[in-house]
């Protein structure tokens, strides 16, 4: 593939560790931050990948990001919990919350927890992938809705009022791989139109709209002249959305100027609590509605049910959600990850930055 960097996978996450360290990050919280990003590009994501790392220094740098903050509970009542990610690394701060959705899953067979004062929280699914491969079902997403809330448009609207909005399910089966569903709730996710750009490639029809509400393909509409992201399914995803921040929103309660809605922080709203949102995180032990190992058998049948279905003209599979990523990470885990060569630079300036010598690559 011409124009790209193919890079080992153990190699990227060490160069990723190594900014994060050097752009003030705790060793812990550097190699944990790092390892998401690496499996996002391992899973055929790049959107959610090492792609980011020049924008969360930059956060670290404009003070949006605390690259040394630990997350803390506000609230704890039975089955359900509070948390503050204290403006730290958004996929830390959620795992965190994810493992204390689990032990209260495990104690009272659902865990609730709800996170505000957050930042990116990444790909969504290594969250419920993560519960699913420990025996849970589980439910994540980050959103925020209202006034000056980027970067989506509700449907019929010709102004933005939704974040990305991302939604994820996970559930356990009796074979390797669980059953995961995940994606933002626009059209495409803000994090793909930046690969758009970085290639210099015109977007599908159908993704945005300029400032003035038309469509466009051309992803400098979006980024630089007010442009908005579609929701998806129009009005059934636009609904989505805002079910997302409404649920997300009971860790906004009592909040000042809500900012996080897992995609990007948001700028301040000019007076008011006119907008709300956060990270919400529902796991559930199957245990607790039977046996959990019969669940699970249902589940591996009812998947295998599904592949057997007629493909339908031109379609090669049937695919159960989840198998892309499972599959390109075992691909890219093998032959490296291929990075467009505007991503390395970036890269590259970042290290240049630091003193960093990038790994060892070739060319794709």
């Amino acid at each position: 593939m011409a124009g790209y960097w193919v890079v080992a996978a153990a190699d990227l996450e060490l160069l990723a560790q190594a900014i994060f360290a050097s752009a003030g990050t705790p060793d812990a919280i550097a190699h944990h931050v790092a390892r998401h990003l690496v499996r996002a590009n391992l899973s055929g994501h790049d959107s959610h990948g090492v792609l980011r790392i020049p924008q969360y220094v930059q956060f670290i740098d404009e003070g949006m990001i605390r690259p040394a903050a630990e997350p803390r509970v506000l609230r704890e009542h039975g089955a359900t919990a509070l948390l503050s990610a204290e403006r730290g690394f958004g996929q830390y701060s959620t795992s965190v919350a994810l493992d204390l959705a689990i032990r209260k899953a495990e104690a009272f067979g659902v865990g609730l927890v709800t996170v505000r004062q957050g930042n990116h929280i990444g790909r969504v699914g290594e969250y419920t992938e993560a519960a699913a491969r420990r025996g849970f079902a589980a439910q994540v997403f980050g959103g925020t809705a209202g006034a000056r809330v980027r970067p989506a448009a509700p449907f019929g609207a010709a102004g933005t009022a939704f974040g990305t909005n991302p939604f994820s399910v996970g559930v356990p089966t009796s074979g390797d791989d669980p059953v995961l569903v995940d994606f933002a709730t626009t059209v495409l996710a803000e994090g793909k139109l930046r690969i758009y750009r970085v290639k210099q490639e015109e977007l599908p029809p159908d993704v945005i709209v300029d400032s003035e509400g038309k469509p466009s393909v051309d992803v400098e509409d979006f980024y630089s002249r007010g442009g908005m992201l579609k929701p998806i399914a129009a009005h059934k995803g636009s609904g989505l959305s805002l079910a997302t921040a409404l649920l997300g929103g009971l860790a906004a309660i009592g909040e000042d100027n809500p900012s996080s809605n897992g995609t990007a922080p948001q700028p301040p709203p000019e007076g008011g609590r006119d907008r709300t949102g956060g990270i919400f995180l529902l796991v559930i032990n199957p245990g607790a509605f039977g046996d959990a190992d019969a669940y699970r058998e249902t589940v591996s049948r009812t998947v295998g049910a599904i592949k057997a279905t007629p493909p339908a003209p031109g379609v090669e599979e049937v695919l159960i959600p989840g198998e892309p990523e499972f599959r390109a990470r075992a691909a890219r885990g093998r032959e490296g990850i291929a990075l467009p060569e505007g991503t390395w630079d970036e890269l590259g300036a970042v290290a240049h930055r630091f003193g960093l010598a990038l790994p060892v690559t070739r060319r794709g």
